[in-house]
């Protein structure tokens, strides 16, 4: 299995052990209905948002001090102080590094997770095991700030305990988690106003797409994560985005963000379209189509079994323009 399947499948595993120690209501449950989770916002005033390009360098703006010293809670719900905006940023998330690219805080980076490969300039990157981590590694890069997206048991302790601090961003349930997510980011590296220009134009740019969507009846889709049948439902991010495209997700009624779903249950739900985000672990329309019973599936029997570049459709971050467009268009091709 490649590496891009693995970190998805990785940060799923992670996002289970978040829902697991939060034991809260799942507001993310839906009923099957439910109204995109975008706000709407004004367009901003200028040229639309240009969308987030992995060949194209993002050169850093200077830091606003002005806020600082800062006291924000992180998604822990612990309070973290910080005197100045971080020179030294360690973030064990790819789409956190996307994040603080787009925004102009992509100088503050010192390293990034195994997985940071967009834009060019995170080559330049040192590259850091998140789901492993080694302490070690990372206090070597003397951060001033670590960005953490789940904690895989005592690295926050560790690392405190050496002086750094550390930031906890869980993975986003949504598309507006996303943003939320990019105005804080602005707020803790010095970047509020280019974080909140960036969150506007994104939220523009999602109006016009909902605003395009044809009127024709919204197809069934099935989305696979992996061959053993992992799907995307409510309360994930991956999910929010077919709901934001109105289609009909089979995995919605299992009210699990990451339901393993069985060859009967997807068969029974005779999906229109078949989104593959496992590619680049050997699926394809062929073997797809060759699975025992799936020629009875709508999709399978007209041709609409499409791959997808997994991290454009599954890395919360500034190509999430990208990730509805692509989908919108494999779902509604007329």
């Amino acid at each position: 299995m490649k590496g891009r399947v693995v970190w998805f499948l990785a940060a799923l595993m992670a996002s289970l052990v978040v829902l697991a120690v939060a034991c809260g209501d799942d507001e993310g449950g839906g009923d099957g209905g439910v109204s995109p989770t975008v706000a709407v916002t004004a367009s901003p005033v200028g040229a639309p948002l240009e969308a987030f390009d992995c060949a194209k360098e993002y050169p850093g703006t200077e830091p606003d001090a002005s806020n600082f010293p800062l006291r924000l809670a992180d998604d822990s719900g612990v309070q973290v102080e910080l005197e100045s905006p971080p020179a030294k940023i360690v973030s064990l998330s790819a789409a956190h590094v996307e994040v603080l690219y787009a925004i102009g805080a992509g100088d503050q980076l010192v390293a990034g997770d195994l997985f940071s490969d967009c834009p060019a300039s995170a080559a330049d990157l040192e590259h850091l095991d998140s789901f492993a981590p080694s302490v070690e590694a990372i206090t070597a890069l003397e951060p001033d700030l670590v960005l953490m997206f789940y904690e895989p048991g005592g690295l926050r302790d560790s690392l405190e305990g050496a002086g750094v601090d550390v930031f906890m961003l869980n993975s986003p349930e949504s598309v507006s988690g996303v943003l939320d997510q990019m105005d804080l980011l602005g707020q803790v590296t010095g970047h509020p106003k280019e974080a909140g220009d960036y969150v506007a134009g994104m939220n523009a740019r999602i109006d016009e797409i909902i605003a395009g969507l044809p009127e024709a009846e919204p197809p069934a889709v099935f989305h696979e994560v992996d061959n053993t049948l992992y799907s995307a439902g409510p309360g994930s991010f991956v999910g929010d985005l077919y709901d934001i495209l109105e289609a009909l997700n089979i995995a919605e009624e299992t009210g699990e963000p990451f339901p393993q779903m069985s060859n009967e249950a997807v068969i029974a739900a005779a999906p229109e379209v078949i989104i593959l985000a496992d590619e680049e672990a050997g699926e394809s329309a062929e073997t797809v189509s060759a699975r025992p019973g799936w020629d009875s599936i709508p999709a399978v029997q007209n041709g609409r079994i499409h791959p997808v570049d997994p991290d454009i459709v599954s890395r919360p971050g500034p190509r999430l323009i990208e990730a509805l467009q692509t989908l919108a268009a494999l779902l509604y091709p007329e």
